[in-house]
């Protein structure tokens, strides 16, 4: 296989000069180049060296390999001096899951600095900080995004071979790069009966030949065909490929086998990158929200996914269509449902389990809505044609993204061309000049849903005190948006809920509880919004009688939920009441 060595790449991914020493890649304001792509080793050294310059914001972890061996890493965001993690509402933000699919784990990236480089400045970034926590993990997949980067290769998600073609050799006939330029891009290979034609103004430009046949005068027919060769033999190029399973159809909710679910896996969760997704949610109790990157088209997919649209909770679908309504009003862009069909949907997906298995409403984003982001209608005529596109990569980015049209002697196909769009960066992801002004107005919603979380806010006070002892009294109300369920699917199921409910706990230092339960579930409490009719109340309590048994007695209330966070009342003395 050819490795990936163009200007641009070095440009994109080379963080080591020629001393071997790695430069920074944070200055000392906490800012990074949002105009590239970052391999997963400079990724990892951009976590690394954001713990370094803010130790009391970001802690980085490991939590798993990848197929080929390389550290799935998790970043956890939060202003440690308020709180630990775990006892704060956390959402979750990850990216480069599919691996030609760069963007999400920019935007990932980008959405890490931000809110470091903006603490202390920022009070939206401050305030979130100290009362909320973000996982984020940039780097879903590394072993895969880092061979788009470097070899070009248009593969789904994981490197581990798969025999896509059934002829009993998996990966063997992968694209190839023939004209040594480091680009997979297209051949056009001349045939009478091809559906395409260069078009004569402009002959880089490839036009559909009409439904009629009529062609210009003097023009020529063509097929396109993937750049490569037929490595295997079979009559077909570039048609078992590195890879082929995705990743994203490997979660446990709704997965089905090969026959309906192609890239599905073997059995759910048969990746470790997927493994440790679902090991950390799961064990992540405090996560109220998934944003789950992907490209390309410039619109959100939300729930259901994986499942009949039937099937899904239409109360739950009115809370996540108004949380969706805000990703409209901040980028202008759409929010569509991920299932539309009884049985025609995806499955096996993250925010489908996400929902179903832990009450959690998850996004997928599909970033980048293609070159009519930065194409200018020189025209006017309402739509970005491919001479425009052409003529805006001429004059403004220096002819980079488009390869020239050469002719090659191809072994099986003879004489050919190869050339076209540099895909990778012209469409499924933006050109980095570019990559900035898709990434910002992507934050605001995400800080959106972080700010949507359930919160508690407790209060407790000494009713009375008498001989027989002295009486505690709590009231814990959600000051948040969501209920401490997140969903009504969130209060399913008892005693034994998919969220578990929030409870009072009363804590004791030399002294016993005479009237009571220590620990008391007072059920899920309802936020300020008008959404999950099951959970009605915003207010509970419970109160206790206590006496002091030794020196030092003192007594104090604790209210706890795994989404809405953890707090505690002062301590009150006991001694002398």
């Amino acid at each position: 296989m050819p490795s990936f060595a163009l200007p641009l790449a070095l440009a994109l991914v080379a963080a080591v000069p020629l001393s071997g020493q790695a430069v920074a890649l944070v200055d000392a304001r906490g800012h990074i180049d949002l105009g590239r792509y970052y391999t997963a080793a400079e990724t990892n050294q951009i976590l690394e060296e954001y713990a370094a310059l803010y130790p009391d914001l970001i802690a980085v972890e490991e939590i798993g390999r990848s197929y080929l061996g390389a550290p799935l890493m998790v970043a956890t965001l939060t202003n440690r001096a308020t709180g630990p993690a775990h006892e704060k509402p956390a959402l979750y933000v990850d990216g480069g899951l599919h691996a030609a699919e760069l963007t999400g784990s920019s935007v990932a990236t980008h959405l890490l600095a931000h809110l470091l480089s903006g603490y202390g400045s920022d009070p939206r970034i401050t305030r979130l900080l100290d009362e909320s926590v973000f996982y984020i993990r940039p780097k879903f997949a590394p072993d895969g995004s880092d061979l788009v980067l470097r070899e070009d290769q248009p593969l789904r998600s994981s490197v581990r071979p798969v025999d896509n073609d059934l002829d009993g050799v998996p990966d063997d006939d992968p694209p190839q790069d023939l004209n040594g330029d480091g680009w997979i891009t297209q051949m056009r290979v001349p045939d009478p009966e091809g559906p395409w034609y260069a078009d004569p103004d402009d002959p880089r430009v490839m036009l559909r030949v009409p439904s009629d046949g009529s062609l210009p005068q003097g023009a020529r027919r063509y097929r396109t065909e993937s750049e490569g060769l037929d490595d295997d033999g079979d009559g077909r190029i570039d048609e078992d490929g590195i890879g082929g399973l995705d990743l994203n159809r490997n979660f446990p909710r709704n997965w089905e086998r090969e026959h309906l679910q192609p890239g599905a896996g073997d059995f759910p969760l048969s990746e470790p990158e997927t493994y440790a997704a679902v090991r950390f949610l799961h064990d992540h109790r405090n996560i109220t929200g998934i944003v789950h990157g992907h490209t390309s088209g410039g619109f959100v997919y939300r729930l259901p996914s994986a499942s009949a649209p039937s099937l899904f909770p239409t109360d739950d679908l009115a809370l996540i269509e108004h949380l969706g309504a805000e990703y409209t009003r901040t980028t202008g862009r759409p929010v569509r449902p991920s299932a539309t069909h009884p049985t025609e949907h995806r499955y096996g997906t993250l925010i489908s389990w996400g929902y179903w298995d832990q009450g959690v409403i998850g996004w997928v984003p599909e970033y980048s809505p293609g070159p009519e982001m930065w194409v200018p209608d020189y025209d006017g005529d309402g739509r970005i044609s491919e001479s425009e596109e052409l003529r805006y990569d001429d004059e403004e980015l220096g002819g980079r993204y488009f390869v020239e049209w050469t002719p090659i002697d191809h072994p099986t196909l003879g004489a050919v061309e190869v050339g076209g769009w540099k895909t990778r960066f012209w469409g499924q992801n933006p050109p980095p000049e570019h990559l900035e002004e898709e990434t910002t107005p992507q934050l605001p919603w995400i800080l959106y849903l972080a700010e949507q979380a359930p919160r508690l806010e407790l209060s407790a006070a000494v009713a009375s005190a008498d001989a027989g002892g002295v009486e505690i009294e709590a009231r814990v109300t959600n000051t948040g948006f969501q209920p401490t369920s997140l969903t009504g699917r969130g209060a399913v199921g008892a005693p034994n809920r998919v969220v578990r409910p929030v409870r009072l706990t009363v804590e004791l230092e030399g002294a016993e509880l005479v009237e009571g339960e220590a620990r008391v579930d007072i059920g899920h409490l309802a936020g300020t919004g008008p959404f999950v009719p099951e959970v009605a109340e915003r207010t509970g309590g419970a109160s206790w009688t206590v006496r002091a048994t030794g020196p030092g007695a003192r007594v104090r209330v604790v209210a706890a939920s795994e989404k809405a966070g953890t707090v505690r009342s002062e301590w009150f003395d006991l001694e002398g009441r």
